[in-house]
């Protein structure tokens, strides 16, 4: 990103952040942290390609995102996976198993016959074999998270940006959301060993503190690049040390 405003799609005359210049390197691992409504989810949304922004130009994997259509926007799209916030935007009248399965069917035009070693495997990955028949709109919110992550990696995604991964997660879940995550970062098999790119948006910063490697804050309509953990914690702006205490 270089010099973007990022906007709420139904306000686009006004501007949620401004002066945004960001570059997300293969094998970076960001932590985007901020108080609630102070525009991570859009920004996420926007360095995924979702929404449209008024001033400045936005790349995704070297090419501008204006201009892109079709098959070109589709393949970088791809490319890229997201886990919105919540639930994760499932859909609530298709079961778990169908809704992990949707990307490998609607872009690759497979039948979902077609499709279920692939999905199962992700489903065994991800502890959720005891929920695959169950409507997505009945399970936990924590399973469903977790549903909304297995449906982003299903491609293979080379970029993974997660809303919120943390947020109203028990000790347990939490512990596991982590483990995984770290996997990601490393390079795990079913990623074929290439670690993954990580983008996470969080209200907590503590709580991702171990799988950030560098950390932006939202702040006041504006976007500030702070550096690493310990960049963070030295920092002596009150907004930041506040996102650090609220939490203790």
């Amino acid at each position: 990103m270089r010099g973007v405003s990022v906007v709420h799609p139904e306000l686009p005359e006004k501007a949620v952040l401004t002066g945004v210049d960001w570059e997300v390197m293969a094998g970076d691992s960001w932590v985007i942290t901020g108080l609630e409504r102070s525009g991570k989810t859009l920004l996420l949304e926007t360095a995924a390609g979702l929404h449209p922004f008024p001033v400045g130009e936005v790349r995704l994997f070297g090419k501008p995102v204006t201009g892109m259509e079709g098959d070109e926007l589709a393949w970088v799209r791809r490319r890229m996976g997201l886990v919105f916030d919540g639930r994760g935007r499932l859909f609530t009248s298709q079961t778990v198993f169908e809704n992990v399965a949707l990307p490998l069917c609607y872009h690759g035009n497979r039948t979902l016959e077609e499709v279920t070693p692939e999905v199962w495997g992700w489903l065994e990955r991800m502890q959720l074999e005891s929920v695959a028949d169950q409507m997505s709109g009945r399970i936990g919110r924590a399973l469903a998270r977790r549903v909304a992550l297995a449906r982003a990696l299903v491609q293979k995604p080379e970029v993974l940006l997660i809303d919120n991964p943390m947020a109203g997660l028990d000790m347990e879940h939490a512990r596991w959301w982590r483990g995984f995550l770290g996997k990601l970062l490393k390079g795990d098999p079913a990623m074929e060993d290439r670690p993954v790119t990580l983008v996470l948006a969080t209200d907590s910063p503590r709580t991702l503190m171990g799988l950030g490697k560098r950390f932006a804050v939202t702040q006041a309509g504006h976007w500030h690049l702070v550096g690493d953990w310990s960049a963070f914690e030295r920092s002596e702006d009150p907004a930041f040390q506040g996102l650090l205490h609220d939490e203790e």
